[in-house]
């Protein structure tokens, strides 16, 4: 009797246990059938650059599969392309911490480190994601960006050629392996590397204007104002490249050309210092002493310790014989560290 009431108890038990546990594995299916299908509309949503609804998509998802890793990252991807970094930095962090062998994740974390000011961590990331996987271009470029903003030029030229062996199409790390060059006066070196970028990707008006500069450094004067006529070919808007070919013709005694350039960088950009004093050294030539004067005075105006303004507006104040105006100017850039301007000093009392 007790030994069938037992059996008929453990019969009862096990009738009502099944089922509930079926009915949890059935609302966890769906649960995860659900998040896959809010990950995926917040895959497209982030594609097309559509923020709001991404974000609304991936929130959704991780709600109903709290460990999903993967919208964890592409909500931090989303948080970065809203520029909310410290948001982006909290996500991917979870991400890794699911799942700390993926070097992606930790790339994306170095970008928003890097955004939100925080480079020396980022740095680390940019390594952890190179250790995981040496054939991560990306993280050996934006490692050596951030190594030449230290003036670490031999770091990052390094880092841009692990990035060039990885992807040997990458024409950016070309022009920064280039410019990484051109810093340690391997002009050659430079000059070949920003003709690889060029040969990679001939539409990037920026690599022109480096190699402008790394001819004119060489001396090749014609080489450099053929680059720089390049770049502004390209891109009609880029004042730095009108500027350095103003320069190029300056030196060559093209007054006429230096001036149409210098007064397209000021039509193009009203406040850029350099080009009024570029602009007034051609007046000088032109002997628009007053001109030269004024366009100095125009660029102390817009950079009050623009030590080279102040002297050459000394040297045009000279031959409008104001000695007075002259001294004190040519005494301000001497204490900005202009060492040229002492010479003119000698008759100031």
């Amino acid at each position: 009797m007790n030994k069938f009431l037992f059996s008929c108890t453990l019969s009862l038990l096990a009738s009502f246990s099944l089922p509930a546990q079926t009915d949890t594995v059935k609302v966890k299916m769906v649960d995860e059938q659900e998040a896959e299908k809010y990950y995926n509309i917040g895959i497209d949503h982030l594609t097309a650059k559509r923020t709001a609804e991404a974000m609304n998509a991936f929130n959704k998802a991780i709600e109903l599969k709290p460990e999903f890793e993967k919208a964890y990252f592409n909500r931090g991807l989303t948080y970065l392309d809203m520029s909310s970094y410290k948001q982006a930095i909290d996500d991917f962090t979870k991400a890794i911490d699911l799942n700390p062998k993926a070097d992606n994740y930790f790339f994306s974390r170095a970008q928003a480190k890097s955004q939100n000011a925080q480079k020396d961590l980022a740095s680390e990331d940019y390594s952890k994601a190179i250790e995981l996987n040496p054939k991560n271009a990306e993280a050996c470029y934006y490692r050596g960006v951030l190594k030449f903003e230290k003036e670490n030029y031999s770091g990052a030229l390094s880092d841009y050629s692990m990035a060039i062996e990885a992807k040997p199409d990458y024409a950016y790390a070309y022009n920064d392996r280039g410019s990484a060059k051109m810093m340690l006066n391997d002009l050659a070196g430079a000059i070949a590397d920003y003709g690889q970028a060029i040969q990679r990707n001939p539409g990037l008006a920026f690599v022109y204007n480096n190699m402008g500069s790394a001819k004119k450094k060489a001396k090749d004067l014609k080489g450099a104002l053929e680059a720089y006529t390049t770049a502004v070919t390209m891109k009609n808007d880029y004042y730095i490249a009108f500027n350095n070919r103003g320069i190029i013709k300056y030196e060559t005694g093209d007054y006429t050309g230096a001036m149409e350039d210098f007064n397209k960088v000021l039509q193009l950009k009203s406040d850029y210092a350099f080009a009024y004093n570029n602009r007034s050294a051609v007046k000088y030539k032109q002997r628009d002493y007053k001109g030269s004067a004024d366009d100095c005075s125009k660029a102390i105006q817009l950079n009050s310790v623009y030590g080279f303004a102040y002297m050459n507006r000394g040297i045009a104040e000279e031959m409008l014989r104001d000695e007075k105006g002259k001294c004190a100017d040519m005494k301000k850039a001497t204490e900005l560290g202009v060492d040229q301007a002492k010479d003119y000093l000698s008759d100031c009392k």
